[in-house]
């Protein structure tokens, strides 16, 4: 006997092209927030690099970070980047710069999460005093 199942098959190819396009797209949301934090962390380190031979100039520290965040859309602002000194009285004297950026999902009703807090943080020894 001779049965019809083109129906049954439309149907299951339906069911699993959705899911295989949301896995799709989940991974390419995933490997754009891993990237965007890598850059982060790029970041702060020049950030961290510029802090340890110019050890008081917070507008400069400030302007190497969203230098090399400039593609990043929405922009770093100066709200997203903290700058901290530590021990000024101690004879390691310190300065934490963190970036904390909030990643919004390319497919954002696709995946699971819209917003990512991503972040980065250095902390720089200050040689010649706070």
């Amino acid at each position: 006997m001779f049965h019809r199942t083109h129906g049954q098959s439309l149907t299951e190819l339906a069911l699993v092209t959705t899911l295989l396009i949301t896995l799709l797209l989940g991974t390419v949301d995933a490997a754009l927030a891993f990237n965007t934090r890598m850059a982060i962390r790029q970041a702060v380190a020049e950030a961290g690099y510029f802090a340890s031979q110019n050890p008081r100039d917070d507008p400069g520290i400030r302007a190497r970070v969203r230098s090399e965040l400039d593609w990043l859309d929405p922009a770093i602002t100066d709200a997203d980047i903290s700058i901290v000194r530590t021990g000024c009285n101690s004879s390691t004297p310190q300065t934490q710069i963190s970036v904390t950026y909030e990643y919004r999902s390319l497919f954002g009703q696709a995946s699971i999460a819209q917003l990512l807090d991503l972040n980065s943080t250095t902390i720089v020894p200050q040689f010649g005093g706070c």
